[in-house]
């Protein structure tokens, strides 16, 4: 069963995990104690890769991996992957794939449904046919669209458009691009869903799933990395980012760029001010270890230092535990600690 080979992947580490968080973290449950479980472990980029898994399909996979061998229980909710685990791993393709979760998990889906509408109108568009059933009926988004065509019609949009699209899926493997091509609806050309390309594929429904996941962020990525030559692919990233409703975190971190300290952000918030040091973890989780320094007073960093020399174990470190023995240290000075070390260290 593929899912079984994603979550022994997630071990890869070599390290005594609980496995409870790796569900929460395949879940998308955004807590700190996920999330730096994510980061100390080199998995935030399968954060929220399995939104639909249920726990006892979860559970049932981590027993069956035990059963094979492939895991070692080391208490009621630790495992370890096996030597036997580890050779299975050589053939494993996730190694192959570009998930990033972390980074785009608020919006992928939504680019793509959106990208194939209008990928949907400029094909017909192209062969001057206004005569078809458009595959998003939302008319919130029917009207977006619209605008966007508005903003950016031109003779040339067709041509651009698609070249574009083009220049995007040379960055994908032969597998990546049908799994994108292959739903694309046009002017006489049927889209499938995932699961009906992976019959026709004869794969995996998860392999086919990660396949499109792993396409997706890898035109994400370039989009990003050249918005000056995908005009209109970034315009789209746009348009769905401004849609995304602002979250609790995205708001903390606006108040917190304006300078507000985190108790002020608290009492104009209403929030408590642990809420708001976990959005400001969240906040700052993909920074460099510099800037996780940055916030550290050098006399706390002493005592952190001393610290780690008793208990070099800093991804089993406790707050409650370390506080008792640095009583001016706060929970975001902890964890960035403990990211500073994972990233002086390697990963």
């Amino acid at each position: 069963m593929f899912i079984e080979d994603v979550i022994l992947y997630c071990f890869k580490s070599g390290e005594v995990m609980r496995y409870s968080t790796l569900y929460h973290l395949l879940k998308g449950k955004k807590t700190t104690s996920v999330l730096s479980y994510g980061k100390l472990y080199t998995l935030l980029d399968y954060f929220c890769l399995f939104p639909k898994l249920s726990k006892s399909q979860f559970n049932s996979s981590i027993h069956s991996l035990i059963q094979k061998g492939h895991l070692q229980q080391m208490d009621s909710q630790l495992v370890k992957i096996t030597n036997q685990g580890k050779d299975i791993l050589k053939y494993n393709v996730l190694s192959q794939l570009s998930i990033k979760g972390f980074h785009f998990y608020k919006y992928d889906d939504v680019f793509w449904q959106r990208l194939l509408f209008v990928s949907q109108v400029i094909s017909y568009k192209s062969y001057q046919n206004a005569d078809y059933l458009p595959i998003d009926n939302d008319p919130i988004h029917q009207l977006q669209v619209k605008q966007w065509l508005f903003q950016h019609n031109s003779d040339q949009l067709v041509k651009e458009f698609f070249s574009e699209w083009e220049q995007l899926i040379k960055h994908l493997t032969e597998e990546e691009q049908d799994m994108l091509v292959g739903q694309l609806v046009g002017h006489e050309v049927v889209g499938y869903t995932l699961s009906q390309l992976a019959l026709q594929k004869n794969y995996d429904k998860v392999y086919a799933y990660l396949l499109y996941k792993s396409a997706l962020h890898k035109m994400l990525i370039q989009i990003n990395d050249s918005c000056d030559y995908y005009i209109l692919m970034n315009s789209l990233v746009d348009m769905v980012e401004k849609e995304k409703e602002q979250d609790t975190v995205d708001l903390t971190d606006y108040l917190l760029s304006k300078g507000h300290t985190i108790k002020q952000v608290a009492h104009m918030r209403r929030l408590k001010e642990s809420t708001i040091m976990d959005h400001f973890i969240e906040i700052n989780m993909s920074k460099p270890s510099d800037e996780y320094m940055s916030y550290i007073p050098k006399e706390v960093c002493q005592h952190l230092e001393d610290y780690l020399k008793e208990y070099p174990n800093y991804k089993s470190w406790k707050y409650s535990q370390v506080v008792s023995k640095i009583p001016t240290l706060t929970f975001y000075e902890f964890k960035f600690y403990q990211f500073y070390l994972w990233e002086k260290k390697g990963g």
